[in-house]
């Protein structure tokens, strides 16, 4: 395991030198094929049972701005606890994320009040799915369905990044009208297809089906830099953007991310940038709701 690992920092190591040469000569970086691409980005994360984190957040969720500080705690694949406090520091919310359910409660004056079952209720607050596993990705800025075993992809060289576009079927190029290698870095991609068309591809297919993913690395250090999602089936689009990276527990991560939810008649954005954090260290993650709140349905 450690002479693969340390082959592979090698390989990352001489394939960045020849990229930033080749920037230097105003060349663009060398096309590299998919699972290249993918196999050095995966030795740039990093690896951490715990992690606790301080979070600068701002979101617009329905046309709403909010700004607000968060603490995080995180064991991996097991729980992730936060703690929501606004600008006068007193805490307002508290949550609680584990693999199947999410446990919050609101101590803001004249809204309190606890909810406890699954992810559903955040689905219908951001108008897209979520799920544990998302949430701990996207902290830690490790790729969201990446090596998904149905996905193949075709690999393009983006200005200073390497991009990669799922290769998708061929009832996805009717809706669209584009097949993949023919998508431009940055096209939205939306329906085109006549009403009868539509209404027969999606008659025969789930969501899955209809899901064009592509993702951004940076061609020097492989770390991933953005991904987006097309969701033809219910016509929507996420992407994720990540920055300011960091070396820590073994890898890289990101200390900037953006968020951004689109679809016809909705735009959410949340940003959150990493203030201070430590890993490899086991945290308490309390979480009792008060005696006097009364449980609701939904967020």
């Amino acid at each position: 395991m450690r002479a693969t690992v340390f082959a592979l920092c090698v390989l990352l190591f001489a394939s960045g030198c020849t990229n930033m040469r080749r920037l230097e000569r105003g060349k663009p970086i060398r096309s590299e094929g998919a699972g290249g691409i993918i196999r050095k980005h995966m030795a740039t994360l990093a690896d951490t049972e715990w992690a606790a984190m301080k979070l600068a957040v701002e979101a617009r969720i329905h046309s709403k701005n909010n700004s607000f500080k968060v603490n995080v705690r995180m064991r991996r694949d097991s729980a992730i606890w936060m703690s929501i406090t606004p600008a006068l520091g007193v805490e307002v919310a508290r949550l609680m994320f584990t693999s199947d359910s999410v446990k919050f409660y609101s101590k803001v004056p004249g809204n309190r009040f606890a909810y406890q079952g699954n992810y559903a209720a955040f689905d219908s607050l951001l108008e897209t799915e979520l799920n544990f596993d998302m949430v701990q990705r996207i902290l830690l800025g490790h790729p969201i369905g990446l090596e998904d075993e149905n996905s193949k992809y075709i690999s393009k060289v983006d200005g200073r990044e390497h991009l990669l576009i799922n290769k998708y079927k061929r009832r996805v190029r009717r809706l669209v009208g584009v097949k993949e290698k023919e998508i431009a870095p940055d096209d939205t991609l939306s329906v085109e297809a006549t009403a009868a068309v539509q209404e027969r591809v999606m008659s025969r297919s789930d969501n899955e089906d209809l899901l064009v993913k592509r993702y951004w690395f940076d061609g020097l250090g492989y770390q991933l830099t953005r991904t987006r999602f097309d969701d033809l089936y219910w016509g929507r689009s996420i992407e994720i953007g990540h920055g300011s990276f960091e070396p820590e527990s073994n890898g890289w991560i990101p200390h900037r991310t953006q968020i951004t939810i689109s679809a016809q008649e909705i735009h959410h954005q949340i940003n959150f940038e990493i203030s201070r954090a430590k890993y490899g260290k086991a945290y308490p993650m309390p979480f009792v709701v008060p005696e006097d709140m009364e449980y609701r349905n939904g967020l």
